[in-house]
Formats: C-alpha cells, sequence, structure tokens
C-alpha cells in the first residue's frame, strides 16, 4: 500500500521534507498503523503534537486508510 504522507510546520524541521511516500504492508492498514511507521522513522513525533487528517478532512482516532490516501500530519495553530 503506497500512502502520501504530507507535513506542516514544525514537523518538517525535523522530517527535513514536506512529504514524501511510504509504504505499508497489509490489507487492513490503520492511522494507527501509519503513525507508528512514522514515529518509528522520526522519533521525535512521540513528543510532538499534532493531528491527522486523511485527504483533507480532519480525523480523530484509529481509522482505515487506502492505498494512495494522502495523510497530512499538522501541528497546533493559532487562529485569528
Amino acid at each position: 500500500m503506497q500512502i502520501a504522507i504530507k507535513y506542516f510546520g514544525k514537523i518538517t524541521e525535523f522530517t527535513q521534507k514536506k512529504e514524501e511516500l511510504i509504504s505499508i504492508e497489509g490489507d487492513s492498514v490503520t492511522l494507527f498503523d501509519v503513525e507508528t511507521r512514522l514515529k518509528e522513522k522520526y522519533p521525535k513525533l512521540t513528543t510532538t503534537v499534532y493531528a491527522f487528517a486523511i485527504n483533507q478532512t480532519l480525523v480523530r482516532g484509529n481509522m482505515p486508510v487506502k492505498d494512495f490516501d494522502e495523510i497530512a500530519l499538522l501541528p497546533p495553530f493559532a487562529g485569528g
């Protein structure tokens, strides 16, 4: 399964990239699986606060992920 990951704000500082494509094996991949893979690759995510969006929709909890979904990691932001 191929998943597009996009990073925003301070998260780009320790990933050193704004986006990447990752591969995860399995038929029933979840957001938890993706997060686990990213925390292994970028340990600073374990101490960072962020939200997830799947295909430009904010999500909470452990959602299913499909092949070629776009997942964004969004740090807290202030509005005005």
